[in-house]
């Protein structure tokens, strides 16, 4: 299907051609208009020219206009200064499109991506706790991009990354060892190091150890803190699975990259490139080199291996192994200076622009107005699954998709429970659930055509529909995942507009062009819908 933007840009493209031949090909830029007085759509492109031709702006746009003629498509197209293009629509092509998306399967897909590899990686919780709001950020988000990139031509690869080696991994165990021992009534120090939080305890309460006293705890500590570990890990496969709703397609240990030698092929590779430095005892990586601020050590003097080591091993892994070209990688708040070190080992090692870094800032939860205070190093702290299960899945996916993932979010628990127009996500569905009755209602009823012209209402319900790919087309290129939501409330506002002015069902009669709008705006609300993981019901 060629939609209206793609058939602007032609007739401008070749308007331009025979206006400045000399010039050749020029990028244009076609936008929905701003405003309804300024048409449906509108372009720049005589603003880029002008400079090029060496005319003012206005006189290139009219020049450009007087060579595109009389157009069947366009009721008029008008210059405004200084020098923009306006075009307004033929209300009967405009309307032509219902159809047409109604027959689209497709609808919304472009082949961007060609069939090449990308890899999404989100959420990656540390398992040494409960997952927080700032994992449901990055949980959503990527989720919701995985999906775009599914539909935009790539082939998308959903992992999740589990640091299952290190201090944080000792902390939690000798932790629950701590809680074991005071549960069994043992006298025992809990220092403030160890992790707080009442799951620490119900994680000893699931161990049983016999035969070792708490001055053994290195030998405790070593001995079960993969059952521990693993205990962690299923829980939080359990809220990803059963209440988040995210599926992935790979879950990748820190200890694997280990194990297969991935760091002994990663450090030759960097030393035969000359790019490793002995100081201190201590190996180094020259990332410096690389746009870096400074050197980064891989291997300290002790031996122990960094996690950076860890994290230029699974890219290697990912890049030069698994021919993944392309990789999305959602980060905590925490991270936002691990982003340079990164990219610059992607530099050193062949693989440039090909890692896109999203940051996931931190989460206020508000209550009746009130911030609920939280601090994780006390254990008083709101999970995810706990939010989740009071506003439902839906709420939850849709308030926090609202908000771009880099950006400081609060999240209105009372709001999003609110049954009313002023929620957002049930606003949205509701006009889901009043397009499944209208359906339904006219299921049984004689179906007439209409002579009378289209409404605003139904010329603008038209275009919010017919916006629909180039909202997934840039949220596949700009990682603007907010962009969904904010387009799905939108397209619901657009559709409470054609409600109230227009009847689809009058006195028994059901109008067919109406009906054929009703049928196209379920099925794009259900798309975008669809895209962020959020339901669209048909009754509420």
């Amino acid at each position: 299907m060629i939609l209206p933007v793609d058939r602007l840009r032609q007739l401008l493209s070749e308007s331009i051609r025979r206006a400045y031949p000399a010039v050749g090909e020029v990028e244009v830029a076609i936008e929905p208009a701003p405003a309804e007085r300024f048409g449906h759509y509108a372009s720049s492109v005589a603003l880029k020219l002008g400079p090029m031709v060496k005319q003012p702006p206005i006189e290139v746009a009219q020049h450009i206009l007087a060579q595109m003629g009389k157009v069947s498509i366009l009721a008029k197209a008008e210059v405004a200064s200084p020098g923009f293009i306006n075009f307004w629509l033929s209300p009967k092509w405009l309307m032509s499109y219902a159809p047409k998306i109604a027959a689209d399967r497709k609808f919304g897909h472009n082949d961007a991506g060609r069939g090449g590899k990308i890899l999404v990686e989100f959420i990656s919780a540390n398992p040494t706790g409960p997952m927080t709001l700032g994992n449901g950020r990055g949980a959503f988000a990527g989720d919701t991009m995985s999906n775009v990139l599914a539909i935009s031509g790539w082939r998308v690869s959903r992992e999740f990354y589990l640091n299952d080696i290190g201090q944080q991994v000792n902390i939690l165990a000798e932790s629950v060892i701590r809680r074991y021992f005071q549960f069994k009534g043992i006298p025992t120090e809990y220092p403030d190091y160890c992790y707080q939080g009442e799951y620490v305890t119900d994680l000893a309460k699931q161990l049983k150890i016999d035969r070792l006293k708490l001055q053994d705890m290195m030998t405790i500590r070593d001995r079960i803190k993969s059952r521990i570990l693993n205990i962690m890990i299923r829980d939080i496969q359990r809220v990803v699975a059963k209440k988040l709703k995210v599926e992935f397609d790979r879950w990748v240990r820190e200890s694997s990259l280990y194990a297969e030698k991935l760091d002994v092929k990663v450090v030759d590779e960097l030393r035969r490139h000359d790019l490793l430095a002995h100081k201190d005892g201590a190996l180094w990586f020259r990332t410096t080199a690389f746009g870096d601020d400074k050197d980064r050590v891989l291997i300290k003097k002790d031996g122990e291996k960094t996690y950076f080591l860890s994290d230029i091993a699974l890219r290697w892994d990912r890049f030069a192994i698994r021919g993944v070209k392309r990789e999305i990688l959602y980060l905590g708040a925490d991270h936002h200076g691990y982003v340079r070190r990164l990219k610059a080992a992607m530099a050193a090692l062949g693989f440039a622009h090909q890692l896109d870094a999203e940051i996931v800032q931190l989460v206020r939860l508000i209550r009746d107005g009130h911030e609920v205070k939280m601090s994780k190093r006390a254990g008083t702290y709101v999970t995810l699954e706990e939010v989740v299960d009071e506003v439902g899945l839906d709420a939850a996916r849709f308030f926090f998709l609202m908000h771009a993932p880099n950006t400081h979010m609060d999240f209105d628990i009372t709001l999003a429970k609110e049954r009313s127009e002023k929620n957002p996500v049930y606003y949205v569905q509701y006009a889901g659930a009043r397009l499944a009755g209208i359906l339904k209602n006219a299921a049984s009823l004689p179906v007439q055509r209409s002579k009378e012209p289209p409404q605003p209402s139904e010329l603008r319900l038209v275009k919010a529909l017919l916006y629909f790919p180039t909202v997934v087309a840039e949220v596949a290129v700009s990682h603007e995942t907010q962009k969904l939501p904010f387009y799905s409330l939108d397209l619901a506002t657009k559709f409470h507009e054609f409600y109230t002015q227009c009847r689809v069902i009058d006195t028994g009669t059901v109008w067919a062009h109406r009906l054929q709008l009703v049928r196209v705006t379920r099925q794009v609300l259900e798309r975008v819908l669809g895209l962020m993981g959020v339901t669209c019901p048909e009754r509420m």
